[in-house]
């Protein structure tokens, strides 16, 4: 979500000034801070596990290049 916000941002046309810039403004920080502590519907249901995959993958990763550079 906070990727979506940062294009979001990012992409302001370069003409807009003056109120669409700051009603612009605004909605984004509105939305900032209404998924700043994601709802509960959107948090992962089980952070361990989301852990426990991430290091799989790139423990796996470290081990597939530790073999194919091994001497």
């Amino acid at each position: 979500m906070a990727a979506v916000l940062n294009v979001a941002a990012r992409s302001l046309p370069p003409g807009e000034v003056g109120a669409p810039l700051r009603r612009r403004r605004q909605r984004l920080a509105l939305m900032q801070r209404l998924l700043d502590p994601l709802p509960t519907g959107l948090q992962p249901l089980n952070a361990g596990s989301e852990r426990f995959w991430r290091l799989f993958r790139w423990g796996s990763l470290g081990l597939v290049v530790a073999w194919v550079l091994r001497p």
